[in-house]
């Protein structure tokens, strides 16, 4: 079949790039109030380009952004996978890095260039394109239900949230199909067997009233830069791992065959320094690099800022400091009781002297941790070793997609997380692209895994 796929494929790529563009010029981004109306016209592009396709397809109103629903109904008794993905992008910024307008995709040295190219646009994509070559080829028995949302990369999936609590069977399903997700490297197809929660908080730390002459009131008024610098620092020891009290009490212990699979993933120390420009040094030093993204919780500073940092110098004792802290969390933690346990410790370490206020509270969502022994996991093993020639690894993501956990409890259905994402293709990044042969490669994949069923 793969064969019969790929020619389908070759006969229709000029037009499914053509389309795959036309998606690409949708400046969807989704934590800009002001995309609003492009978040919505992309949407309905999609649900007319998924009914031209022969499904039932329908725009879901919510408080957030329209979620894009279709459905197919296949053979009875076989069964019925949700395909979930994300039609926003991240924000552009800075614009100046990039070669070519963001929202003007494209193609050069085989990579369509364009904001959401690969996250998550391009991922979606080739999945509608795989349905539409299974129909063609009277190649899908299963049913099919599709739920595109609108806001995952500005932190909540809102929609799908309040979606899932009016208990809706629209999303009851056997299996659920994520592509929002990378291989390890550009050439190992990968099996995502875990994702971790998150949590983020804001702190500000606030002193004098206005910003103070460092020689007249330094050694006397309190620094709420040199605050936030010590409030920072208590929250790691000094081996690496995290000093908040209780944090890591509810962490679910890795087993033999958890952490079996995860040896299957190669990391190469010098790869990693030559790609991103630092070494891998942070971190709990008693575990390996795949062991600390994979299995281990995180508190990152995301931010921190204070006083002047302009040229020159100018000696003052800044009147505020602040700082933005996430957590990235394991299997077994609950993100509410964590963000608790951190707030409690922040609290307890605050400066004498510093008036501190703790906001932006987010709960992100839980941490997944696939089960290897499901019948999906089986199916995607095989298609991908049929597609790609190569038997896939199986990686522990350190990355979160919050909403996975909880639609995949809703729709009851067994999550399998395969991408053809890659760190080429710097998503998030100015210049995010999506190699065409990638694309080629993901359609191949859904037509196997799909037919499969």
């Amino acid at each position: 079949m793969s064969a019969t796929f790929d020619q389908t494929f070759q006969a229709n790529k000029d037009r499914f790039v053509s389309e795959w563009t036309e998606l690409l010029e949708f400046p969807s981004i989704g934590a800009d109030p002001e995309r609003d109306k492009d978040c919505s016209n992309c949407a309905e592009w999609l649900r007319r380009h998924l009914t031209n396709l022969g499904l039932k397809s329908w725009i879901q109103e919510t408080s957030g952004k329209p979620l894009v629903m279709a459905e197919r109904k296949g053979k009875e008794g076989k069964p019925t996978v949700l395909i979930y993905g994300h039609y926003d992008v991240q924000p552009v910024d800075p614009i100046e890095d990039w070669t070519t307008p963001p929202f003007e995709p494209e193609v050069r040295d085989g990579r369509l260039y364009a904001r959401g190219a690969e996250d998550n646009k391009g991922q979606i994509f080739y999945v509608v394109k795989a349905l539409e070559a299974l129909i063609e080829h009277d190649a899908l028995d299963c049913t099919v239900k599709i739920l595109f949302e609108g806001e995952e990369e500005c932190g909540g999936s809102q929609g799908i949230t309040e979606f899932i609590k009016t208990g809706t069977d629209d999303l009851k399903a056997d299996i659920l199909m994520v592509t929002d997700v990378c291989r390890v490297t550009s050439n190992e197809p990968t099996i995502i067997m875990g994702l971790r929660g998150i949590i983020s908080l804001g702190i500000t730390l606030k002193g004098a009233d206005y910003d103070l002459h460092s020689g007249m009131h330094g050694g006397i008024a309190p620094n709420p830069a040199t605050g936030i610098a010590r409030l920072i620092t208590s929250l790691h020891r000094e081996d690496g791992s995290i000093a908040v009290e209780g944090f890591e009490d509810d962490a679910r212990a890795v087993s033999e065959k958890e952490t079996e699979l995860a040896a299957t993933t190669t990391f190469d120390a010098a790869n990693y320094a030559a790609m991103i420009g630092v070494a891998p040094v942070a971190g709990e030093k008693a575990f390996t690099p795949v062991e600390r993204v994979g299995f281990r919780p995180t508190v990152e500073v995301n931010g921190v800022h204070s006083g002047y940092g302009g040229p020159g110098g100018k000696t003052i004792i800044p009147s505020e400091a602040s700082a933005k802290i996430s957590c990235r969390l394991v299997a077994g933690q609950e993100p509410e009781t964590v963000l608790e346990l951190v707030c409690k410790h922040l609290t307890k370490h605050a400066p004498e002297g510093l008036v501190m206020e703790i906001s932006d509270k987010v709960i992100g969502g839980h941490a997944l941790r696939v089960d290897s022994e499901t019948e999906p996991v089986h199916i995607a093993t095989q298609a991908l070793a049929k597609v790609t020639g190569q038997k896939p690894v199986f990686y522990y993501e350190g990355a979160s997609i919050p909403i996975i956990p909880s639609l995949s409890a809703a729709a009851g259905a067994d999550p399998v997380l395969v991408g053809f994402g890659s760190d080429e293709g710097r998503a998030h990044a100015p210049n995010e692209s999506f190699a065409i042969d990638d694309f080629r490669l993901g359609f191949l994949y859904a037509c196997e895994f799909l037919s499969s069923l």
